[in-house]
């Protein structure tokens, strides 16, 4: 009777150690999924400067273009 309680007991400490890791792992996720976020935001303000980068210098050749 008592080794079939310390197995329960021990048993419930092990999957409660389960459930924190498994926890972790889940907000570890979380986290990964900002940051992932947070680079694709990144990523699109890159490719909208790239993009005003590449009009300015559109208009700068209709200029050059025109005056030259």
């Amino acid at each position: 009777m008592q080794s079939s309680k310390k197995r329960d007991i021990e048993f419930g400490q092990s999957f409660i150690e389960f459930e924190q890791s498994f926890i972790e792992f889940g907000q570890s996720f979380i986290e990964f999924g900002r940051s992932f976020i947070e680079f694709g935001r990144s990523f699109i303000e890159f490719g909208r400067s790239f993009i005003e980068f590449g009009r300015s210098f559109i208009e700068f050749g209709r200029s050059f273009i025109e005056f030259g």
